[in-house]
């Protein structure tokens, strides 16, 4: 198999690193471009000629100034021959779709091991495949399955990340643990509650995940 090129978009460098790290046991892989949004990487992309764009790009789905989604939107019309992989901390089951309506080539979880992330990439561009999470793949096959259709979309007012948040508290998380989960800071976790708190009329945690439950948001 010949070398192949990849670049990553992720605004957090924590992340790229943890990535960089999980492919870097491929030697058959080369990463050349790293940026923190999406804005970035379109404008390297414009300045890339068409034989120095990457083959794959591993994309954060939810990111500041551009989001993955709206990216891949983007990007994969104007350069049709790059692939993107979405890279996310949650498995969102509205975006999962949202993203492959983009032109998204496949849907990752960020902490899948290096051979899931390997193996992904090899089949986008040796099989023209979309790859998926396990996790992911059997979610969306119960919702093709009509397994899980009662569930209703989450309070639109909520971003994505509050969404998130909201549906780790319901799963028992605390602040801590959801920081952990999502990468982000304790402190930055008790503003999305408070925000989640605000946006939907609750006082408390219990409140909020009452209302979860009564609008089958999970």
């Amino acid at each position: 198999m010949n070398m192949i090129t990849l670049a990553i978009a992720d605004d957090q460098s924590l992340i790229r690193n943890m990535i960089k790290e999980k492919i870097s046991a491929a030697g058959d892989i080369k990463i050349i471009a790293e940026t923190s949004n999406g804005e970035a990487l379109l404008q390297y992309l414009e300045q890339c000629a068409p034989s120095e764009l990457p083959q794959i790009v591993l994309i954060d789905i939810e990111m500041p100034v551009m989001d993955g989604i709206r990216t891949v939107s983007i990007a994969s019309v104007k350069y049709p021959s790059v692939k993107f992989i979405i890279l996310t901390v949650f498995d969102n089951t509205d975006k999962i779709f949202e993203a492959i309506r983009a032109g998204a080539s496949g849907y990752l979880l960020k902490d899948d091991d290096s051979i899931t992330l390997k193996e992904a990439i090899i089949n986008v561009i040796e099989y023209n495949g979309v790859p998926m999470s396990p996790a992911i793949a059997r979610k969306t096959l119960a919702l093709l399955k009509g397994g899980i259709d009662e569930k209703q979309p989450l309070d639109g007012s909520l971003s994505t990340r509050e969404q998130e948040v909201l549906l780790l508290l319901v799963d028992g998380l605390d602040h801590r643990e959801i920081a952990e989960k999502l990468f982000i800071s304790s402190a930055t976790v008790r503003t999305h509650i408070a925000n989640i708190y605000q946006k939907l009329h609750v006082r408390s945690k219990a409140e909020a995940i009452k209302m979860a439950y009564r609008n089958r948001w999970v």
